[in-house]
């Protein structure tokens, strides 16, 4: 549908508008918390209106009216007396306020008062939820109870049912209802738990569709990957993507080939809840695997790296050129994504592709005065085939005392044969030169010595090229290869026993202290700190800022008089010892009257440090504000 919107919200986007022409039955609104989303969707109900949709638009409080405890609480509609129910003389004005206010008591109204409506809904709420609706008037006051058909004991909707069903309630209600032909719903999810979420989301595709025919346009904000619908590549471009200082983005049209195309609809075939997380992460980062995305959320679980209020997650997607469709689709929608991937991406599948048309591989490869990194590959690709015809020559028996390694990568080499033997040949020499390249050095001539040392050259340009592109190659092969427990050959690790080698580093990791982990996994580390920002979580300094103002007052009682003890911090108003008492054990005060001097003494509670036995001590000169722990 063709409905012209030009947005700006310049606290956010400065002078940038956000624009957009086309809109689909249902758009979806995605992003982190803080973006902006609520403040478009006002904006957007305003223009839709303008372009002549009858708009209603229901915030994430809606049923904050409908709620037992607001009439107590006070707000918009306490002064309506809502306690004794809907006043019926006033449901003209309760309609104005709640759309006024996004809000949607007048659900109950608009039930009571459309029988076709009314039916509608409450056959759902019969069949699903064996509940009934009873409309009871009373001395011009409407309240709404709910009848349950196991106990048959009616109550009141408002006061005693679940926030989840008054959600189901008031989203159907205006789901069917014909008043609107644009519905805009922030956080639709709210107080549902998945599957009624998936429910919902039937109710609103059954009724989305042209307005001319009597169907609605829906517009989502969700913060939930079960509101989201997605099918096929179509489906994607009803998404539009919220940022932090930056106006949304959106895919208008793909710029991709039939067999890209191809391949990113057969993986939205089967795009699961969390791949869906990727369109709600700030920095989402793919894996091949499922065991990779297990291992490394381990890693940063141990490390206490909190991965998702840094807006971090980690999604597996089922293989390299799975990897480089989400990747490039996330550029696509503006989404900063990363990406780990074996080191075969270098010689296999999409990706290297996708990064060698990146401005950042071009300008890093330019600068350094070589060629394109496709050309790159080749050329390793060429002097790996070349190296490993020259070591699959050497008998192992004759060799002065090679490494357990080098043996298995030759044996392993020898064994190549088949169709694919050259391709399979070349990927295995070039995983020994990135690890063993020092070894085979002692073993070949001067002549392929040069062609080592050109490809580890090459080697370094490529994964530098991949790096900056923010896809990042675990350079030991795979992620087998960097377990403290695998002992295995490094160059062929059967698919079969991947679960069990994981399971092993699992409980090694369970059973690891957190400052061993950097030890055991320093390569690991080292890459996940370059995936995800770090922010540490200083206990320690909160509590020296708390102690700050105990530390004054301490003084501060002192000073006035210098014969307090122990007993007198432990119970003077002004020490407050209630309160820090939940923080600290007070050991001792020593004090000295003539020289008007003390020593206070004590320690942190081990509920909030773990270094707890540190003692720790202040004065009559300490400064309260630099008092560090």
């Amino acid at each position: 549908m063709k409905i012209p919107v030009d947005i700006q919200i310049d606290f956010l986007w400065g002078e940038q508008h956000f624009k957009k022409d086309d809109w689909g039955p249902i758009t979806y609104i995605v992003g982190a918390n803080g973006t902006g989303k609520s403040i478009f969707a006002e904006k957007l109900k305003q223009q839709l209106g303008q372009n002549g949709l009858k708009v209603r638009y229901f915030g994430a409080d809606r049923i904050a009216n409908l709620a037992g405890k607001w009439d107590a609480m006070g707000g918009q509609f306490a002064y309506d007396k809502l306690s004794k129910g809907l006043d019926i003389d006033s449901f003209d004005t309760y309609k104005v306020k709640a759309e006024q206010l996004g809000q949607s008591v007048d659900a109950l109204i608009e039930l009571k008062d459309k029988l076709d409506l009314q039916i509608k809904v409450e056959s759902i709420l019969s069949d699903i939820f064996k509940k009934e609706l009873i409309f009871h008037e009373n001395a011009g006051f409407l309240n709404v109870l709910v009848s349950d058909k196991k106990t048959d004991t009616p109550y009141d909707l408002k006061k005693s049912e679940s926030h989840g069903l008054k959600e189901i309630i008031t989203l159907l209600t205006f789901i069917y209802n014909d008043n609107y032909n644009c519905i805009i719903l922030d956080e639709p999810e709210l107080n549902l738990h998945p599957q009624f979420q998936q429910f919902i989301l039937q109710e609103i595709k059954k009724n989305a569709g042209d307005i001319k025919s009597g169907k609605k346009i829906f517009i989502i904000l969700t913060h939930s990957p079960y509101m989201l619908d997605i099918n096929n590549s179509d489906d994607l471009l009803n998404y539009i993507v919220f940022h932090k200082e930056v106006i949304p983005s959106y895919i208008s049209s793909y710029e991709f080939d039939t067999y890209q195309l191809e391949r990113l609809n057969r993986l939205l075939m089967r795009i699961n809840t969390n791949h869906k997380t990727l369109f709600f992460a700030s920095s989402p980062v793919f894996v091949e695997g499922y065991i990779d995305q297990q291992l490394l959320n381990l890693i940063e679980y141990k490390r206490d790296i909190p991965l998702g209020a840094e807006g971090v997650s980690i999604i597996d997607v089922g293989g390299k050129d799975e990897v480089d469709i989400m990747f490039t689709l996330c550029q696509k929608l503006g989404i900063s994504a990363k990406a780990i991937v074996d080191l075969d991406a270098l010689f296999e599948g999409k990706i290297r592709q996708t990064i060698a048309n990146l401005p950042e591989s071009s300008k890093y490869l330019a600068e350094q005065g070589q060629k394109e990194l496709m050309a790159i590959i080749g050329e390793l690709q060429t002097l790996s085939g070349e190296i490993a015809d020259f070591l699959i020559t050497f008998d192992l028996s004759s060799l002065n005392n090679p490494s357990s390694e080098f043996s298995d990568f030759l044996a392993t080499l020898k064994k190549v044969h088949g169709e694919h033997a050259l391709k399979i040949k070349r990927r295995l020499t070039f995983l020994a030169v990135q690890r063993i390249s020092d070894e085979i050095s002692q073993y070949i001539n001067d002549a392929y010595r040069i062609k080592l040392s050109r490809a580890k050259a090459l080697a370094t340009y490529a994964i530098n090229c991949f790096e900056l592109s923010n896809v990042y190659v675990l350079a030991k092969g795979e992620i087998e290869n960097y377990y403290s427990t695998y002992l295995g050959n490094q160059y062929v690790i059967a698919d079969s026993n991947k679960a069990d080698y994981f399971l092993a580093e699992y409980d090694c990791i369970s059973a690891l202290p957190q400052e061993q982990l950097l030890a055991k996994y320093p390569d690991l580390v080292e890459l996940l700190d370059k995936l995800c920002p770090i922010t540490t979580v200083d206990i320690k300094r909160m509590v020296a800022i708390k102690l700050s103002d105990w530390i004054h007052a301490v003084q501060s009682l002192f000073r006035i008089n210098n014969s307090i003890t122990k007993e007198t911090i432990e119970t003077h108003p002004k020490t407050q010892w209630n309160a820090y008492k939940r923080i600290i054990d007070l050991i001792d005060f020593v004090s000295d009257q003539k020289t008007n001097t003390f020593v206070c003494r004590f320690q942190i509670k081990s509920r909030l440090l773990k270094d707890c036995d540190t003692i720790y001590e202040f004065t009559q000169d300490t400064v309260p504000a630099r008092f560090l722990l």
